[in-house]
Parts: structure tokens; C-alpha cells; sequence
């Protein structure tokens, strides 16, 4: 019987142990997954502050029209634009509800426009846009988060290069949009060509 208690004892001590561990490895991933929130709470304003560039670009809202103060699903292609630009480039940020001038403007709008209004439709409404134009392996490149400043609701894209090229159907055409210094182009078919040949030689 002792030397049964004996292993039983070590056996407890071992998954207490091991216990410990995985409980200490929990704590310390929570604890670097916040100091990564925190830190890129406080990079969303810093970029904002910085203004649109190569790497970054602001868009009002996903399909609300401000200027006619009502809803525009055609306002979706252009953040689609926006993000086959990033794509097409280096990658980039692509952030939702703010406008050209840096100032927050929230998402309140585009929330009521949706089913479901709140961030979680706001998301599953973009997946949506995105996996129909570009298709749902694109989505892997695209990594949405949502952010709160000035008590109002933002929406950030983190949008990786793809290494194939994108392309965004508008109006029976086939077009190319490339993201260059703060301005998102459409480029003509032999410009396409020529950036693709130097992409692949570099």
C-alpha cells in the first residue's frame, strides 16, 4: 500500500506541477495579448495624428454618405478600392470611420444601416463585401479590429500584400488599383503589366 500512496502522491504533485505551468503560460499570453491591445490602442491615435501616407488611409465610413446624409451601398466598392490598393502595394491600414482630415467620426451610422447593428454585423457585413470580390482566401490577408477614441467606435484593417495581383470588377471591367504614396490608383493594362514584371524582378 505504501508504495502505491507513494505514486499517487507523486503523481499529484506532478499534475499539480504541471498544473502551475500551464496556468503561469495562460497568465503570461493574457498578459502580452493586453500589452499588445494597449499598445496598439495608443498607435491607432498616433496614426490618425499622422495623417494618410503610403501605408495609411482613412475612409468616412463604410456605406454611409455623409454629404446626403443617408445610406449608399455603393460606398462599399470604394473600400474595396482601398483595400485591393493595399493589397496590389506593400500592404497597409486601411481605417474605417474617420475622414480625410483625420477627425473621428465613429460608426454609429454605418450600424444602423445594417441587421445586425453593432460591430459584429459591421464585421460580418465586410467579410462579406470582401470574400465576394476577392474571394475568401483574400480574407487571410485582412485582419479587422475595432478600437474606441473619443467614445466613438472605429474600425481598423491591417491589410497584408498579396502575392498575387487583385483585381476589383467595376462596371464590366476588370481593374487594377495600386496603393502609391497617400492616393489609391486604377492603372491601365500597360502599366499593370510593367509594375508586375518589376515586382517579380525585385
Amino acid at each position: 500500500m505504501m508504495p502505491m500512496s507513494v505514486a499517487f502522491s507523486m503523481l499529484g504533485a506532478l499534475i499539480g506541477l504541471g498544473s502551475g505551468f500551464y496556468y503561469k503560460s495562460i497568465k503570461k499570453s493574457e498578459i502580452l495579448l493586453y500589452g499588445k491591445k494597449q499598445l496598439l490602442q495608443q498607435s491607432i491615435p498616433s496614426l490618425i495624428a499622422n495623417g494618410e501616407s503610403e501605408f495609411v488611409e482613412f475612409k468616412s465610413s463604410l456605406r454611409h454618405d455623409y454629404r446626403q446624409i443617408k445610406t449608399d451601398k455603393n460606398l462599399e466598392d470604394v473600400i474595396l478600392k482601398s483595400i485591393a490598393g493595399f493589397l496590389n502595394a506593400k500592404g497597409g491600414t486601411l481605417i474605417i470611420g474617420v475622414n480625410d482630415s483625420g477627425e473621428i467620426l465613429g460608426l454609429e451610422n454605418d450600424y444602423w444601416s445594417l441587421k445586425r447593428k453593432d460591430k459584429d454585423g459591421f464585421q460580418q457585413r465586410l467579410i462579406l463585401i470582401i470574400s465576394n470580390a476577392f474571394g475568401k482566401d483574400i480574407c487571410i490577408k485582412i485582419h479587422i479590429a475595432f478600437h474606441e477614441i473619443n467614445s466613438k467606435e472605429i474600425c481598423t484593417l491591417y491589410v497584408e500584400p498579396s502575392h498575387q495581383p487583385v483585381f476589383v470588377n467595376e462596371d464590366n471591367r476588370t481593374i487594377f488599383f495600386l496603393r502609391t504614396e497617400n492616393v489609391t490608383n486604377p492603372l491601365t493594362t500597360s502599366e499593370v503589366v510593367k509594375y508586375l514584371q518589376n515586382r517579380v524582378s525585385n
